[in-house]
């Protein structure tokens, strides 16, 4: 397959070309697509097959109430691995080991992606967990970073409890396109029940 320049000329002139412009500390960035980041993090919870989500809050520029898996912006500085690691610690309050994460996808068109982004997406499954998130007194808290108000709950959501939730993102299809099969997950919340 050959690269259509024509297409391409068509929608440099529609969108507009990349434009220098300088930032506080004299770098000089292009107007352009931003690098985002998501993480799939997931976990045996009360005996259950579960993923990390966070509940978006009022601070949010988009989907204020919907549910999705931790995500952002990558820092000028970071590998995808640590700016998600940044990320679910900012919206989540959990710490996770690099060493666990996995990049699983890239996906660079434009028209798939919120706001024409280029997103990482990471996986990573953390065996047995007991951080349950009973307490909320950090929730609204940007010490650790993030937006104000970012974040109106987190939860260890079971796969199998998903539909209960309206996901932003895309995120409900790639929960389920990254977790393993309904059969695979069930056969290891039993080998998680009877582990010692």
């Amino acid at each position: 397959m050959k690269y259509n320049f024509n297409d391409f000329n068509e929608k440099r002139s529609q969108y507009g070309v990349n434009k220098p412009h300088k930032t506080e500390d004299g770098l000089t960035l292009y107007d352009g697509r931003y690098c985002a980041v998501s993480g799939f993090i997931f976990a045996i919870v009360n005996g259950r097959y579960s993923v990390l989500a966070n509940k978006r809050g009022p601070g949010t520029p988009d989907y204020q109430g919907y549910w999705n898996c931790p995500c952002g912006y990558l820092e000028k500085y970071e590998s995808s691995i640590e700016g998600i690691a940044r990320e679910i610690y900012e919206e989540c309050s959990f710490a996770i080991d690099l060493n666990k994460l996995k990049i699983v996808d890239v996906e660079t068109n434009p028209e798939v992606c919120n706001h024409g982004n280029v997103t990482i997406r990471h996986t990573a499954f953390l065996g047995k967990q007991t951080q349950y998130f009973n307490s909320w007194d950090w929730l609204g808290d940007t010490s650790r970073g993030g937006e104000k108000n970012e974040v109106a709950a987190v939860r260890w959501v079971p796969i199998d409890s998903i539909d209960e939730h309206r996901w932003a993102f895309n995120h409900k299809s790639m929960i389920l396109k990254y977790a393993p099969s309904k059969f695979i997950r069930k056969l290891i919340e039993l080998i998680y029940k009877f582990k010692l």
